[in-house]
């Protein structure tokens, strides 16, 4: 079974009541009552029974739609985690989630039933649910969830909830799935936002992805925001955790979710955004702004090459003030990135660690981007960051030439995150928040394939 880990954010709660009142009939007990009246009684009664009956069965038939289309709003009983004394770690403490300020807060029993049926439906796109954010805001969904497409029909099979009885649920602006499929990973957090979150406020919930309950809850200082998983050099799963301006974390999927590795702003010196590993899985390559977001056109930006073997740190420069987004090529030789306020993509020589090139990249402030099968064209997503933030087009640069070549208006808004579709290679799979939607983008035909309404 096959997982494409994904993004946009959409909602609409179903709920439905329905009364059903019982004329109840009284006769008197004083025996005035003529045979004819009880008789009529009766049969006034008999009626309203029989109504009753009916009433039943379109109340039943109306919860069996309701059960079908609403969210499952998963409040689960869970054990909470006491705290490590400050000089011992506990039997979940590392020594790198210490230094990150990571903890389990609690664990749940994710043991049940199967939510779906993954026979049925081997290749899934998975995506978040939420308010919304920026340009879309839902005035019914206050939860973090999750909903589950099929990567072939592009029907949604169903869809999660969580209400974690926090006043404000954070929006989940991205997330992931272990390399396994086992688990999936949802940031959100006590508040409305990774950056606005305060200290230990932010959480990851690591649902089960079988039965769709919780397994698991982390809080870190700093709110998670993108989530993404690769396996490393050695073969070891990871799952990357891209907090709000603090540490970059990878958790071990298969040893309870544990902290195996972090890096933060007093080894690279910045703001860290986007983080991604290479194909081989020995660095990871973490977006900088030498400063803040919030300043970034006054400042620098550069990207901070991370060995997994050494720890060490390569700083790569000449990329822009606000770099955001990877993509890789597969024999690992190249990197390019995106510069979110230069309106630029840049090409890293992974061997020297140089800039050996860079183009307009045709759309306003690019955000994700991504190589076609070929490895020909990279597609940009053209969000509008650091400006609007209500872009709904996507760019295409020419890598041969190096030449922004086209750019084309999909119809959304607010986007940001893409993948393609490793059940269809020509796809590419676009969250549109502010439209409320998935976008899947054909690249060989240059034309939108299919609009996927979120589910709830």
């Amino acid at each position: 079974m096959r997982h494409m880990p994904g993004i946009g954010k959409m909602s609409v709660v179903v709920a439905a009541a329905l009364s059903v009142s019982l004329l109840a009939i009284a006769c008197s007990s004083d025996g005035d009552a003529s045979q004819e009246d009880l008789d009529a009684s009766n049969a006034e009664l008999a009626a309203a029974q029989s109504q009753l009956s009916a009433k039943e069965g379109e109340l039943t038939a109306l919860q069996g739609q309701v059960d079908a289309m609403a969210p499952s709003i998963i409040s689960q009983v869970g054990q909470a985690q006491p705290a490590s004394p400050a000089e011992t770690l506990g039997d979940w403490d590392t020594e790198a989630s210490v230094r990150a300020g990571v903890k389990l807060v609690a664990t749940y029993d994710s043991s049940g039933p199967a939510a779906w049926d993954a026979a049925a439906h081997p290749d899934v796109f998975i995506t978040s649910e939420g308010e919304g954010y920026g340009g879309y805001i839902s005035e019914t969904y206050k939860f973090a969830g999750l909903q589950i497409i099929d990567a072939r029909t592009k029907e949604v099979v169903t869809t999660a909830a969580f209400d974690m009885g926090w006043e404000v649920t954070g929006e989940p602006h991205g997330m992931g799935v272990s390399p396994d499929g086992k688990w999936i990973y949802v940031p959100t957090g006590d508040g409305g936002a990774p950056w606005s979150m305060g200290p230990g406020k932010g959480r990851l919930l690591v649902v089960d992805a079988r039965t769709l309950k919780l397994a698991a809850e982390l809080s870190f200082r700093k709110g998670p925001h993108h989530i993404k998983a690769f396996t490393d050099w050695e073969g070891n799963d990871r799952i990357i955790v891209e907090t709000q301006g603090g540490d970059s974390i990878l958790l071990d999927p298969n040893d309870d979710h544990k902290v195996a590795f972090a890096v933060g702003p007093n080894q690279y010196f910045g703001q860290a955004y986007q983080v991604d590993a290479d194909p081989a899985g020995k660095n990871l390559y973490i977006d900088l702004v030498l400063g803040g977001r919030g300043t970034a056109p006054e400042l620098l930006g550069a990207v901070a090459k991370v060995s997994l073997e050494t720890g060490r740190v390569t700083t790569i420069t000449g990329v822009g003030m606000y770099p955001n987004g990877f993509a890789f090529t597969s024999d690992g030789k190249f990197t390019y990135v995106a510069d979110s306020s230069g309106d630029r993509v840049y090409k890293i020589d992974n061997e020297t660690n140089k800039v050996v090139g860079n183009t307009q990249a045709g759309s306003p402030g690019p955000y994700m981007i991504e190589l076609n099968k070929d490895e020909t064209e990279l597609w940009i997503v053209g969000k509008g960051e650091m400006t609007f933030n209500l872009g709904g087009t996507i760019s295409l640069v020419d890598t041969r030439s190096f030449r922004a070549v086209n750019q084309f208006d999909i119809g959304g808004q607010t986007m940001d995150h893409n993948i393609v579709n490793p059940a269809n290679a020509d796809e590419l799979w676009v969250s549109s928040s502010g439209t409320a939607e998935v976008i899947v983008w054909d690249m060989a035909k240059r034309e939108v394939a299919a609009r996927i309404p979120t589910a709830n």
